[in-house]
């Protein structure tokens, strides 16, 4: 027995050695390729960075450190590979600000502000008290149309922080573009004296750039040239300015466009992020057709690597080309956006009214995105662009009960349920909400409407509906849902006191009104709760409200 128990001691020791051992040679490897990532880094050979990286994060997909510079590559390269990764830094990182503020920035380039403005929602109320996150704040609501919003989050940066030219650079742009004459005067006058006096060059060509902006808004195209030109001459200028400088001379029919246009191609078929930027400026300035025929006149390296590939396969989807899209697309392999690629396979296929394999392979795109909330939303946003309406649900199902702070998913699937009729899986949503935050009186309240409707009696609808209207008595959609909860139990004078309570010009709102006009019918008044029945057909209802007030007008 005694030499049974060594034995067996010795092999959990030489097991536990042989664990640690192999531990360390993982970290010892992830720690190896990292330093070999950074070193392809400074050498700017991106290739070889990624793949570099792609072994760390095969080894370990939490490494921050590899996830950042992943970020950081795609996002040089414009590709939207960069939502994932910087997504992806959040979830293991929620109380990064600068990871937000990333994340938040990336976002508003591909004009995704609902993950923008979550990125954002999450900062604490520390974050929110600094100058970078109001200036941030104020371009997502710049971004999103909200002048009032931006000029408030610009305006409070620049008092955070008086020294930094960046907010007041913003809010100068902001009020340059806005209605009021002698804001816009003083704008002017400030980003000139910017454009001039900062000692950062960064701050000084964005000033630059704003007011080529506003020249050419002016149709001044002299000093929007001269200024454009001042930016895209130096040899070390970015590519972004040239592009700026190519529509001041498009815009001014200047013979000079088209050679300035070949240079501007020649110079992006070398360059992955000046391809991408290319290409979104062609397919903004000129038509999805020269774009495409653009991009496929480049080295066959260049249209099958990213974002090459990405840009044709958005081409020829914006043409119909469904054959040649499915050609494109069907052999190659798009690495992290590969479930980008079936997605785009599955529209191909669709658009040739294949369905049961368009189908296979937007399972396949879901598989391959499934665990990433980043592919997720990426998904749902090609869904959407679509009109792909199940499949655009279905993600938004998965975002709300995987991913609750995800904050803008429910109020998108709850409008799509209501615009579709589709009252049942409307209360399961409501179910969800309610349940998830128990206090929240419009869900238990909505909840209780839909059950009500559905005659789900197993949720207790009656119990739901009082309980919403004795937290909040005098909103009218709560004193609504349970007046009609007691009319449905034959309360009725109980129902008309309830109803009898709101004011005249809530009982004439048409989502009120019907539920009026059924208790005023029950309670014998046939003729006035005509016109208030007719008032509620007027607008958008669910199917069991159309059937509900036509049976009441006709019986």
């Amino acid at each position: 027995m005694r030499k049974i128990i060594i034995v067996i001691s010795s092999c959990i020791v030489l097991l536990l050695l042989g664990y640690t051992g192999y531990r360390g040679y993982k970290v010892w490897k992830q720690d190896h390729w990292l330093a070999m990532a950074r070193e392809y880094a400074a050498k700017a050979d991106a290739r070889n960075e990624a793949l570099c990286l792609r072994q760390v994060l095969g080894l370990n997909p939490q490494n921050i450190e590899a996830c950042h510079l992943m970020a950081d590559l795609a996002d040089a390269v414009r590709s939207q590979g960069a939502l994932l990764w910087r997504q992806r830094l959040v979830d293991l990182n929620p109380n990064s600000l600068a990871d937000r503020l990333a994340l938040a920035q990336t976002a508003m380039f591909f004009n995704d502000f609902a993950v923008a403005s979550n990125a954002l929602a999450g900062v604490d109320d520390a974050g929110k008290k600094t100058a970078v996150y109001q200036n941030a704040a104020g371009l997502l609501a710049s971004g999103a149309g909200q002048i009032n919003a931006a000029e408030m989050h610009f305006a409070e940066a620049v008092r955070l922080e008086a020294g930094n030219p960046i907010p007041q650079l913003n809010l100068a742009a902001l009020q340059l573009r806005g209605s009021n004459s002698l804001d816009a005067a003083e704008a002017r006058i400030n980003l000139k004296r910017i454009s001039l006096n900062s000692t950062n060059l960064m701050i000084r060509n964005q000033a630059k750039r704003e007011l080529v902006a506003d020249a050419m808004h002016s149709d001044d195209y002299g000093t929007a040239e001269a200024l454009a030109k001042e930016l895209a001459q130096p040899t070390n200028a970015v590519f972004s300015d040239r592009l700026l400088c190519l529509e001041v001379l498009q815009q001014a029919k200047s013979p000079e466009f088209k050679p300035t246009l070949t240079a501007c191609q020649r110079e992006a078929s070398a360059n992955p992020a000046k391809l991408s930027n290319m290409a979104i400026w062609l397919m903004q300035k000129t038509s999805p057709l020269e774009t495409l025929a653009w991009l496929q006149s480049l080295p066959v390296s260049a249209q099958t690597n990213q974002p090459g590939a990405t840009l044709i396969a958005q081409g020829l989807m914006h043409l119909g080309e469904w054959r040649k899209l499915q050609g494109a697309v069907q052999n190659q392999n798009w690495s992290d956006l590969d479930f980008v690629r079936h997605a785009f396979l599955a529209r191909a296929l669709r658009g040739q009214e294949l369905k049961q394999a368009s189908t296979a392979e937007w399972v396949v795109a879901l598989n391959l995105a499934s665990d990433q909330k980043g592919a997720l939303i990426s998904l749902f946003r090609l869904a959407a662009e679509w009109q792909w309406h199940s499949e655009a649900d279905e993600l938004l199902w998965i975002l709300v009960n995987r991913y609750p702070e995800e904050r803008w998913a429910a109020p998108v699937l709850m409008q799509a349920l209501m615009n579709g009729g589709r009252t049942r899986p409307l209360m399961q949503l409501f179910g969800v909400l309610s349940r998830r935050t128990p206090t929240d009186l419009e869900m238990k309240n909505n909840l209780a409407f839909t059950a009500l409707l559905l005659g789900a009696n197993e949720l207790n609808p009656y119990a739901l509906a009082q309980a919403a209207y004795a937290g909040t008595p005098k909103n009218p959609s709560f004193a609504a849902t349970y007046a009609y909860s007691l009319y449905l139990q034959k309360k009725n004078a109980e129902a008309l006191k309830v109803m009898q309570q709101l004011a005249a010009q809530d009982l004439a709102n048409p989502a009120i009104a019907g539920y009026y006009g059924l208790i005023l019918k029950a309670t014998g008044n046939a003729e006035k709760a005509r016109s208030y029945l007719n008032l509620a057909l007027k607008v958008r209802l669910l199917p069991e409200e159309q059937t509900l007030f036509q049976q009441a007008l006709m019986n």
